[in-house]
């Protein structure tokens, strides 16, 4: 098992099935736009940073980040906080089902503070599910405090309605 950091395309489709398997199943599982999936990940690769865990060519975890700016759900707060210019997002944190609880999301995490550009970025942010209490404790392990909260709707699995999710958005200062 090892962690590269990517924008190699080949890794798209694995990306986007990790994605899917993450989102769409479990209890917080909700409806998945495959068109709007590709184009977020295609900017991902394009604007972002890519860190993939692959065992025997498998991905078995996954760390997309790219600028804050680009989360339109961004609350006013930080905007007003924050030079969002300077700020990293992880965006996505993701590892399949039976290689939770291992250590993979710490390691991609030091990985990701160890690649990310200290020139351009001065402070990282991740939003979490407030229900996902393992990933919140893994973030704050590493540093990450809360900052402020938002309420998200998302549409159910099956297409029958919508559901809320209280998300929280966690800060850390980048250090060199």
């Amino acid at each position: 098992m090892h962690i590269i950091q990517t924008n190699d395309s080949d890794f798209k489709s694995k990306i986007i099935s990790l994605y899917v398997e993450t989102f769409a199943t479990g209890e917080s599982s909700q409806f998945i736009d495959l068109d709007e999936l590709n184009k977020y990940v295609d900017y991902i690769f394009e604007k972002g940073n890519i860190l993939v865990c692959v065992d025997n060519e498998n991905i078995i975890g996954a760390l997309l980040s790219c600028p804050l700016a680009f989360d339109n759900l961004l609350p006013a707060e930080i905007r007003q906080n924050y030079f969002v210019e300077k700020c990293v997002y992880v965006a996505e944190m993701m590892v399949v089902e039976h290689a939770r609880g291992n250590g993979l999301g710490k390691l991609l995490l030091n990985k990701f503070f160890e690649t990310v550009n200290i020139a351009l970025y001065t402070d990282a942010f991740i939003r979490v599910w407030d229900k996902n209490l393992p990933a919140i404790a893994l973030y704050k392990k590493l540093g990450f405090e809360f900052e402020t909260s938002i309420e998200q709707t998302k549409t159910k699995v099956d297409g029958s309605g919508t559901f809320v999710m209280n998300k929280l958005y966690l800060h850390k200062k980048i250090t060199e």
